[in-house]
């Protein structure tokens, strides 16, 4: 059992990054972040909440080494965006919708975070073009991906789905 608590989320991670640095970034009508999404919904697993921090670091780490941005720009992005989610998690414990409305907050959240912070560090992120786009469909992306990835992540990690459906 505390293999799975290991190498599930790991391969979750993997398969995310993977997705959104192939798949995802050749598309721009599909914004989802799937790797913060992961790190979201690992605060709802078995996982212990250190587990979930390291996941968020090593996560934004990688996909700042396969990006352009500057090296752990993401990475403390998410690992905000894991904390929080670590301790407010308890809260979302009530349903699919919750969880889905909790997976956009904290989204919008990194989102913004995320142009604030790169446009400190001279990434050109608040004065970008496209800036109300990802504003809004990556959180709304990430709000339809929860209802199926929520489930399928803690029946993998967890063994069982704790009223999340």
């Amino acid at each position: 059992m505390r293999l799975r608590l290991l190498l599930v989320p790991l391969a979750c991670l993997v398969v995310a990054v993977i997705l959104q640095t192939t798949l995802f970034s050749r598309f721009s009508f599909v914004t989802p972040d799937l790797v913060l999404l992961v790190i979201i919904l690992l605060a709802t697993t078995d996982l212990p909440r250190e587990g979930v921090l390291v996941m968020a670091f090593s996560g934004g780490l990688v996909v700042d080494m396969l990006g352009s941005t500057a090296l752990g720009l993401r990475a403390a992005v998410f690992t905000v965006i894991g904390y929080v989610a670590v301790k407010t998690a308890h809260r979302v414990d009530i349903g699919p919708l919750a969880t889905a409305l909790w997976v956009a907050a904290l989204t919008l959240a990194g989102v913004a975070l995320f142009l604030v912070i790169g446009t400190l560090f001279g990434q050109g992120g608040l004065v970008s073009t496209g800036i109300g786009r990802r504003l809004i469909f990556v959180p709304l992306s990430n709000l339809v991906l929860s209802f199926v990835v929520a489930p399928l992540m803690n029946r993998l990690i967890s063994g069982k789905v704790r009223a999340l459906l």
